[in-house]
């Protein structure tokens, strides 16, 4: 009896007419925020490293999205799933940043900092609107104010994360009388696993630069987030989730 009215409860609270799908869900902020959506909503998790367990509400589906084939082939496996709902929510967290100077850049990296932050984006939200544009579509990609810094060693990670504002608003001229929107959220410092890695002093040295002083949760991303999905009419916008960072020189 109380399992049966948990799992009435549970059909009340699953909104059954959207699907998320969350890239670099393998870790960090984008398992995080897979994992909250999950609660009350369907969502597929795109990773290429670590590996998860599916939950009920949370299938991971091992993919690279820097591969044009297995883009095509995700969406010949999904397409059963992806039909059966009226709108689709795609956000990016992927991200791979590798520091180095002009003169000593290689080509493995330029491939690989580009297909990850700027191509991925490319690939999968063009297949997307080609196969779904008759849906309902959110598209989120996610960027860096450190990104956008551009300083010594950073060539390849600003350029990259620079492309994105080019990708969103050629979606938006071309797509938007679809009922497709798109947007940027650019992301400061955040508890993840890349932030615990850091020595104590390095923490201190960066939260100086923060004019709030501290650095953000799950918890920021999650409502800024359902904010900008809620907003229809906010649109080839980058929103500054960062505590002020990008307005600080470095």
């Amino acid at each position: 009896m109380v399992s049966e009215l948990v799992f009435q409860q549970h059909l009340v609270f699953m909104n059954l007419n959207k699907l998320y799908i969350i890239g670099g869900a393998s870790s960090g902020l984008g398992y995080e925020y897979a994992i909250t959506l999950a609660k009350k909503n369907k969502v597929i998790g795109l990773y290429n490293s670590s590996k998860h367990k599916s939950l009920k509400n949370l299938k991971f589906y091992k993919i690279n999205l820097e591969k044009k084939k297995e883009i095509f082939s995700f969406f010949k496996k999904s397409k059963n799933e992806l039909d059966k709902f009226k709108k689709i929510i795609f956000i990016n967290f992927a991200t791979y940043k590798k520091d180095n100077l002009l003169i000593n850049l290689n080509e493995n990296d330029i491939k690989k900092t580009f297909g990850v932050n700027l191509f991925s984006n490319f690939f999968f939200t063009s297949s997307l609107i080609k196969n779904y544009k008759n849906k309902i579509l959110d598209i989120v990609f996610i960027s860096s104010s450190l990104g956008l810094k551009v300083d010594a060693g950073t060539l390849l990670y600003s350029s990259s994360k620079l492309g994105l504002e080019s990708l969103m608003k050629t979606i938006v001229i071309e797509y938007s009388s679809f009922n497709i929107k798109c947007n940027i959220l650019v992301l400061g410092f955040f508890n993840s696993p890349l932030w615990r890695k850091l020595s104590s002093k390095k923490k201190d040295k960066i939260k100086s630069l923060i004019p709030k002083g501290k650095i953000g949760n799950i918890n920021n991303v999650t409502k800024t987030l359902n904010f900008l999905e809620k907003n229809d009419y906010i649109n080839s916008s980058s929103i500054y989730l960062d505590a002020g960072f990008g307005t600080v020189k470095v």
